[in-house]
């Protein structure tokens, strides 16, 4: 895990380049989030007055309206938050490849004559290409992971703070689960990438000898080692779909078993003669208890992007970080 925090490290100072527009797009996805919370809000006055207080539906058609605004706002909260963060994320790639580019013909092709023209492309294409969804999914995210659950917490703690304490303690659990399979996930994404560079490196060797292979009569064997790389591949894909599909069974487990802890005590103290909790704070706890678990569940997705992002970046510094031959 060393390993991934300085690859973290370096990801994120070249995420400084474009830190204005990722601050910006981080605003927009937090207003979206707290757009939820008087979305819900304006929901529970509605079921609690059409319910409890025999309001008709021009009584409430203004909430309604305001609902429906919020909605179209709150969309297009997220549609620009996910433009601007892809579009800072384009920035980044469009300058690490030009500064990967300008750096291969500075080292010269005797600098690099020892790896494989295939790795290299690789690195160029599909390794820079592997960063796009960390730095336009998963930064982002890792803000508002904690910035959405407290705008939550605030308004969960003053109507009922056995709720808000039940999301409090269950919340940090999900992050803890995640760094343990994290350990697994980051061998299996190493892995996995340094296969996939074989691969295409050998497919490629394979395409420029075809002319030879064939004068040979080795084009048969060489088509059996192709399957031998892509089904190696194919296996290590499979055992990081597990440990992802294990990550999501986690986080479904402790978000299920906290939002029912949740639900059941409402309705117990909602039973009692003289409860201190009425259906409205109930209802309104219970619409924002899934969406204080959202954040959590895209962090969750998004981490194992990371991954693949570590595994990738990890090459790329190995070429920007090879020394330049010295100057006669």
């Amino acid at each position: 895990m060393a390993q991934a925090q300085r690859m973290d490290q370096r990801l994120m100072q070249e995420g400084r380049r474009t830190r204005g527009t990722l601050y910006f797009g981080i605003g927009l996805g937090l207003a979206a989030g707290l757009l939820i919370i008087f979305q819900a809000f304006l929901l529970a006055h509605i079921v609690d007055d059409v319910s409890f207080h025999g309001w008709d539906l021009a009584a409430v058609m203004p909430l309604l309206w305001a609902m429906l605004g919020l909605f179209v706002v709150r969309a297009g909260f997220s549609w620009a938050s996910e433009l601007v963060a892809f579009r800072a994320s384009a920035r980044i790639k469009t300058y690490l490849r030009e500064h990967l580019l300008a750096h291969l013909l500075s080292l010269g092709p005797v600098a690099v004559a020892g790896g494989r023209s295939a790795d290299i492309a690789s690195t160029m294409i599909e390794g820079v290409e592997a960063l796009e969804p960390y730095f336009s999914r998963y930064l982002p995210q890792m803000a508002l992971v904690s910035l959405i659950p407290l705008a939550i917490l605030v308004f969960v703690f003053p109507a009922d703070w056995i709720s808000g304490l039940i999301l409090l303690i269950a919340g940090p659990l999900v992050p803890f689960f995640m760094v343990l399979v994290g350990y697994q996930a980051e061998a299996i994404n190493q892995r996995q990438w340094r296969k996939m560079l074989l691969m295409s490196a050998h497919f490629l060797d394979v395409v420029q000898g075809l002319t030879t292979l064939k004068i040979f009569g080795r084009a048969k064997d060489e088509m059996e080692i192709v399957a031998r790389i892509s089904d190696d591949y194919r296996r290590t894909t499979m055992a990081g779909l597990r440990v992802a599909f294990l990550t999501s069974a986690v986080l479904e487990f402790f978000a299920s078993l906290s939002i029912a802890l949740v639900a059941v005590s409402l309705g117990a103290r909602l039973l009692e003669v003289h409860s201190s909790v009425t259906f409205y704070t109930a209802f309104f706890i219970l619409l924002l208890a899934p969406e204080y678990f959202n954040p959590l569940r895209g962090l969750a997705t998004y981490y194992h992007a990371r991954m693949g992002a570590i595994a990738a970046a990890k090459r790329i510094f190995e070429i920007l970080d090879m020394p330049l031959p010295e100057q006669e």
